[in-house]
């Protein structure tokens, strides 16, 4: 009687189907035709906002499988040649598996029977990328400069909203940050009166959600300048703090780069100062050299270095100890200058005990020009090899150059 009455009921719902009927509401009715509304350079003012209630009828079989997913609304735009609001009919399509009969499906009533829209100018323009930190930086640290890819995004939208945006805004929100940032971040839109925009709440297209951004960060560090003093002019290395006072302006400076650059450098040096070429107070400007991977974060380009030798006596000896050395073939050459004053300097006894006849007056002449006549050439000028005196100053002799 089971299978009987199973059998009975399977045979009624397969020959007998009467008609029903469902009311479907909230449904959304999306634009079709949109390509051709944009190459008129027009747009869509925001989405079909109004929603639509259709009430559908049917065999109940039929009726009893459809869903609202499987009801799908359109409008047609294609049609729509200037800007301003429309009022159109929309058109049902019923989503329905091969086979379930979406034909025999009738829409019986709906509301409303059109939908509104409004219709703009679309403009399209290329904005730029702009950086925020919106974290902080380590003690010790410097923030660079943004870097981004892609420099620019470009926005489509209603004209009027594309021409209040002034650029792409991106916050980077890390807290003591110590290390450089690389990596992809979202982007919002910023107006020229300052109000941040979110792309997920704006009408405005944006061809780029997140750039690769990247933000150095590199280490600060205090590095005292210095020069290198040369022994000379009766000063060995060993009383460079008893007779030597070096002054440099500024002592140090400000510098930033990456740590494992910053980690060996304790200074910089900004030249060598031969003493023996420093007579009394000498005040110099030199550049201040800076590895390319570093970063002068001070700005200041020069040093002022003075320095004062002080403590040591000055005697100047009239030499006439005059030598040449590496003569030019085939010339012949002749002291026009035959002696010179040259300054010793020492602590008092060292001086008092030189001669003029210790003094050497060497003029090197590989190098002149070996044309005939008188000509300048610079000299050396050797005092033995001791310590406690030497010779301060530079000098030259005018030395005459004739063919053999």
């Amino acid at each position: 009687s089971v299978i009987i009455a199973v059998a009975l009921w399977m045979y009624v719902g397969e020959t007998w189907n009467p008609d029903d009927s469902a009311t479907f509401r909230g449904l959304t009715v999306e634009p079709v035709g949109e390509e051709l509304l944009e190459s008129r350079g027009l747009i869509i003012v925001g989405d079909i906002q109004q929603t639509v209630t259709l009430k559908v009828a049917g065999p109940r079989r039929n009726i009893s499988r459809l869903s609202s997913s499987q009801i799908s609304l359109s409008v047609d735009v294609s049609g729509v040649q200037q800007p301003g609001e429309y009022t159109l009919a929309y058109r049902e399509n019923f989503d329905m598996p091969a086979g379930f009969g979406a034909s025999s499906l009738t829409v019986t009533e709906r509301f409303p029977d059109n939908v509104t829209f409004t219709v703009a100018r679309s403009k399209s323009r290329s904005v730029p990328v702009r950086g925020f930190i919106t974290g902080s930086v380590a003690e010790g640290y410097q923030v660079g400069e943004f870097v981004f890819s892609p420099a620019a995004v470009s926005i489509t939208g209603e004209e009027s909203l594309v021409d209040q945006i002034d650029y792409a805004r991106v916050a980077l929100d890390q807290q003591d940050m110590a290390e450089s940032f690389l990596g992809e971040l979202p982007i919002s839109l910023v107006t020229y009166s300052g109000e941040i925009l979110d792309l997920s709440t704006t009408d405005i297209q944006c061809d780029a959600t997140l750039v690769q951004t990247k933000l150095p960060i590199t280490q600060l560090k205090e590095v005292k300048l210095s020069v290198n003093l040369i022994p000379g002019g009766g000063i060995s290395s060993e009383d460079f703090d008893k007779y030597v006072e070096c002054k440099i302006t500024p002592e140090s400076i400000i510098v930033s780069g990456e740590e494992d650059v910053l980690e060996p450098l304790q200074e910089i040096s900004l030249a060598d100062i031969d003493l023996a070429k420093i007579l009394g107070s000498n005040t110099m400007t030199f550049p201040i050299p800076l590895d390319a991977e570093l970063t002068n974060v001070s700005g200041i380009s020069e040093a002022t270095v003075r320095i004062t030798v002080k403590g040591l006596t000055t005697a100047t000896l009239e030499v006439d100890n005059i030598e040449f050395v590496n003569r030019p073939a085939g010339y012949r050459t002749e002291k026009v200058t035959t002696s010179r004053q040259i300054q010793i300097r020492g602590t008092e006894e060292a001086v008092a005990s030189v001669t003029p006849s210790q003094i050497r007056i060497v003029a090197d002449l590989e190098n002149v020009v070996t044309a005939t006549g008188t000509q300048t050439v610079p000299v050396k000028v050797y005092l033995g090899s001791r310590s406690d005196v030497g010779v301060v100053g530079e000098y030259n002799i005018v030395v005459s150059i004739s063919r053999e």
